[in-house]
């Protein structure tokens, strides 16, 4: 009895949703061998695509880690945006201690990740801390608006905020507690915005 070779079948699927299972099939790998280790090939073979199919989506593994970074910034402002909502009543400290806790157990959650996506990216600015500049901006200058932040300047406050939060909470996640290292990054974040 001849025995017909097997050949793959191929789904088809929407190009969006191609495009996120690409997505996910290097989020895999990256967690697997590190953005350094990286091959289209692998990227094709762990999609389910041929190689040509995955040039018809990314150029480059470079465009392949960029469209990473934006689909984890985009994930992770839209968590936690709605913490810094401008205007209304309430103490927004309270607001910024809660978005920071929620960052932190983000940034712990998902460290593999982070680190292999935005460790020496090259890029002027990556897209998740252009992101949280601009939502940090937003949420001083409200806070300025309404009196409770008597910064003199905003687009400094933000710049120093952003790079003090980003120094606790890199070195604190690794060396200690998740709780030990959201109240230090509260705490300097209180003493920027507030008298």
């Amino acid at each position: 009895m001849n025995e017909q070779p097997r050949t793959r079948t191929r789904t088809r699927l929407a190009p969006g949703i191609r495009r996120a299972s690409i997505l996910d099939a290097a989020t895999r790998l990256i967690l697997q061998v590190g953005a350094a280790g990286l091959t289209m090939d692998d990227i094709a073979t762990e999609a389910g695509v041929a190689r040509g199919t995955l040039y018809l989506y990314f150029d480059s593994i470079a465009g392949i880690t960029a469209a990473l970074r934006d689909r984890y910034a985009q994930a992770l402002t839209s968590e936690l945006e709605p913490l810094l909502a401008t205007g209304g009543s309430g103490s927004r400290l309270r607001r910024l201690d809660t978005f920071i806790a929620a960052l932190a157990d983000a940034l712990h959650d998902h460290q593999e990740l982070h680190h292999a996506l935005f460790t020496h990216t090259g890029a002027a600015e990556d897209p998740l801390t252009a992101a949280f500049r601009a939502l940090l901006r937003r949420f001083i200058q409200d806070g300025r608006d309404a009196g409770e932040f008597p910064v003199p300047d905003p687009d400094l406050t933000t710049a120093f905020l952003l790079a003090g939060l980003h120094a606790v909470l890199t070195e604190g996640l690794h060396k200690t507690s998740t709780e030990t290292t959201v109240t230090a990054a509260q705490k300097l974040a209180r003493r920027t915005l507030s008298r």
